[in-house]
């Protein structure tokens, strides 16, 4: 038995069957132990052996990702169960990820649904190119080989249409019955009629696909210190050969290999696959993260891609996400957003935000520059994650389609007065409060009485106003969720720049979503922000409501009012939480 594992993603729309196909390949292969059924198991119900989750046992559905094993005559297969249902498309694309080929469940009852298309386009953009289309229910039709041509030449014209956009597709449909056991290990004779393979025997025709590289590549995941002087660079060799004397680049710069180990022991030449340490010649900056690669890859910046939006919060330009590579990690943001029209994949309009399960093309700027390349091309390098900085929950998986060039003429000028000696110049430090809270909490007002307080002291300082920069600069953007972050991005850099020229600066914006005051925070540096919660309740500030706002929002002629339709997230504890001017002198000092 091969040692390697043939990795396949199961997918197919609710009801369309999948889990009892999947159980009864599992079933029939012996890959069911018996303590999982009993004397009184209900052959009707096959679909219960895998559906472990609670939950998904009382609602039909799979809901989870859940990876099993089984072997054929040939080869071991690990299947990753994927969730059919919609609002589980996530899960699916998660489970895409890595996969070898894509077995496609199709009810013969009801043929290709909008779901199994919009499957079938994760697993591609995903560089699936591999794809069974198992026919499933074919009894309930009569084991009909019209119902069947029908389906499968409908499956042939999606997969032409397709591969104007992906390239060559490699399918194959098979006619079964997951429940009776037609056709999914064993043929049927009820199936005479049709002259291809089982479905056990159209997974083990699938030929593992060659790698789009044969050079050399290693993501470096440890560094060890060797007595006496010198590193170790320990990873597993991703791609190609490496031999002693080879040369390697890291971020641009060349080296060589002077030393190889394969699992500790000294070797001259390494394999794809393998767990290897390498020394080099030269004393360079190499860190967890960075490619070695015997092709000299460009790092940028910015990129286009597509991405497929998993969590079920939206995805918003302006936000920060850490973008996770084979080639590194780095903060990340959309700027722009475009809708795809999946059937021409091209660009239709622009977008503020991205949905849960939805597939966008997106442009993303780094704060470093990473070796990204296009998906296309490798595969390897051109496939991440974002993650949500919070929480650390994985928010979205993309692919490269390429690099941009919108900063690689640009070069930060570095001017002879430096922030500090702007600082010398005003005779103080730099630094940001950010007011936040409700609106008619008092922000303005506390932000205006700190100003006269620091004029009376004579230190130079501005005060940034959220209706005042509406007026100006951020005249163009609304009040949805998308402009709210662009507004406090936009300010969050100018107050930057202010803070650069030595200048103390209060901004008084509502700012309601903790995500975008961190934001915030990074731009300006944690090291001279500081977070002032002013803690009016909701009640007091209806009380006061100064411009009247909260009636018209309690009427509907507001929409998005945060603390009435829209919500506010309370700061965190870095925040210092005031509720008049007296408390903020107090502590702040």
């Amino acid at each position: 038995m091969p040692n390697e594992i043939f990795k396949i993603t199961s997918a197919g729309s609710v009801d369309d069957g999948k889990s009892t196909v999947l159980a009864r390949l599992l079933l029939d292969t012996g890959s069911i132990y018996d303590d999982q059924y009993n004397k009184n198991f209900d052959p009707n119900r096959i679909a219960d052996l895998l559906d472990g989750l609670e939950s998904e046992l009382e609602q039909g559905i799979t809901i989870d990702v859940a990876h099993r094993f089984f072997d054929s005559k040939t080869r071991r297969y690990q299947i990753a169960d994927s969730p059919g249902h919609e609002q589980y498309t996530r899960n699916m694309a998660t489970a895409c990820a890595g996969s070898d080929a894509l077995l496609l469940v199709v009810d013969a009852t009801a043929g290709l649904k909008p779901q199994t298309k919009l499957h079938l386009d994760i697993a591609l953009r995903l560089g699936i190119r591999d794809v069974i289309f198992a026919i499933n229910k074919i009894d309930l039709v009569g084991f009909s080989k019209k119902t069947f041509d029908q389906i499968a030449k409908s499956i042939s014209t999606l997969l032409e249409e397709r591969e104007t956009t992906f390239g060559p597709i490699n399918h194959q449909s098979v006619p079964l019955s997951g429940l009776k056991g037609q056709n999914v290990v064993r043929p049927s004779s009820k199936l005479s009629w049709f002259i291809g393979p089982t479905l056990m025997e159209a997974l083990d025709g699938i030929e593992r696909r060659p790698r789009a590289s044969d050079s050399a590549k290693l993501i470096v995941q440890y560094v060890q210190r060797i007595p006496g002087g010198g590193r170790r660079y320990l990873g597993s060799l991703r791609d190609g050969v490496l031999e002693v004397g080879q040369n390697l680049f890291v971020n641009g710069q060349q080296m060589q290999v002077e030393q190889l180990l394969n699992n500790g022991v000294p070797c001259e030449r390494a394999e794809p696959g393998s767990s290897i340490s390498v020394v080099i010649n030269r004393e360079l900056d190499v860190a967890v993260g960075d490619l070695l690669s015997a092709e000299n890859f460009k790092s940028h910046d910015q990129f286009e891609v597509d991405l497929i939006w998993l969590h079920t919060e939206k995805g918003v330009k302006g936000r920060k996400y850490i973008l996770k590579s084979a080639s590194s990690i780095s903060s990340a943001s959309i700027t722009k957003i475009s809708r795809i029209d999946i059937e021409t994949n091209k660009k239709d309009a622009q977008s503020p935000s991205i949905l849960t399960n939805e597939i966008q093309r997106c442009n993303l700027s780094l704060t470093g520059s990473l070796p990204l390349q296009a998906f296309d091309t490798y595969s390897e390098l051109g496939r991440f994650v974002l993650v949500e900085p919070q929480s650390g929950q994985t928010v979205a998986v993309g692919t490269v389609n390429y690099h941009l060039n919108r900063s690689e003429n640009l070069t930060e000028h570095q001017f002879a007065v430096t922030p500090a000696l702007h600082e010398q110049l005003t005779g103080v430090s730099g630094k940001v409060f950010w007011f936040t809270g409700l609106s008619g909490s008092g922000k303005s007002t506390l932000a205006n009485k700190f100003s006269q307080e620091l004029h009376a002291k004579g230190v130079p300082h501005f005060v940034l106003d959220g209706d005042n920069l509406r007026l100006g600069i951020n005249r163009d953007l609304g009040f949805t969720e998308e402009d709210r972050s662009e507004n406090i991005r936009r300010t969050a850099e100018i107050a930057s720049l202010m803070a650069d020229a030595g200048l103390v600066v209060s901004v008084a914006l509502i700012s309601p979503y903790q995500r975008d005051r961190q934001m915030a925070r990074e731009i300006i540096g944690a090291g001279r922000f500081q977070e002032i919660y002013v803690a009016t309740p909701l009640e007091e500030c209806e009380k006061r409501d100064p411009k009247g706002l909260y009636k018209k929002a309690r009427s509907g002629e507001i929409p998005n009012f945060t603390g009435v339709s829209s919500p506010y997230e309370r700061p965190d504890g870095r925040a210092i939480e005031v509720l008049d001017f007296e408390e903020l002198v107090r502590k702040i000092g």
